[in-house]
């Protein structure tokens, strides 16, 4: 570049500056605005965990009677003592049963199924040495609880009929709560599973979850 041109061109940076830098500045202000609405949009709540014991109250009462050392086809069971297990071998004791010619591998408060434990270990980033103890089991419905939309629901983003029918996805001694047959489960009809809940009982639950303040 010549001279001259050098020199024109420096006049004209120098008379076109106010104007470049006012430029300048609503790009970044815009791109900091998208940046801002970004991590607002990607922010989730956290459920208020003491919220969400009459839930998992209601849950595990039409599950297994309450009792963590539950397995299907036996809500009272106190032999076989899966609190006192990993859930590695929880896992094995899953694959045995089965095997046997039993027809669910459900075991827990909450009638955990294997593969949805395979699940929640990769979720939860578990290896399997974990006792799967109260603690552990109350966590891993909590964790079923948010993949099924409860941070959506207390968020506003889903209603409270969709979380419970969602719910009913996941826990078959639910209601669907809505569409065809609201008062049936989710899996009716399947020689295993029947709704021990009503609709109401479920939605007034679900009503207490708050979020972590």
């Amino acid at each position: 570049m010549s001279k001259v041109s050098l020199r024109r061109f420096w006049r004209s940076f120098r008379r076109d500056r106010p104007s470049q830098l006012a430029f300048t500045t609503i790009v970044i202000l815009a791109l900091g605005a998208l940046w801002i609405n970004s991590l607002m949009m990607n922010r989730h709540s956290e459920l208020d965990t003491a919220s969400v014991r009459p839930l998992l109250d209601l849950i595990a009462r039409a599950e297994s009677r309450g009792n963590y050392n539950a397995h299907f086809g036996n809500a009272n069971n106190q032999t076989v003592r899966f609190t006192d297990m990993t859930i590695r071998e929880v896992r094995q004791w899953q694959e045995q049963f089965i095997a046997a010619g039993n027809p669910s591998s459900a075991v827990g408060r909450y009638q955990i199924i294997s593969t949805t434990l395979e699940g929640l270990i990769r979720d939860m980033k578990l290896n399997g040495n974990e006792r799967f103890n109260a603690s552990m089991q109350d966590r891993m419905a909590i964790t079923l609880l948010e993949r099924r939309g409860a941070v959506q629901y207390v968020d506003g983003h889903i209603s409270r009929e969709d979380f419970a029918a969602n719910l009913a996805k996941e826990w078959a001694s639910l209601p669907k709560v809505t569409g065809d047959q609201p008062e049936a489960s989710f899996y009716a009809g399947d020689g295993l599973n029947a709704s021990l809940v009503n609709s109401q009982s479920v939605l007034d639950t679900v009503d207490k979850i708050q979020k972590q303040e």
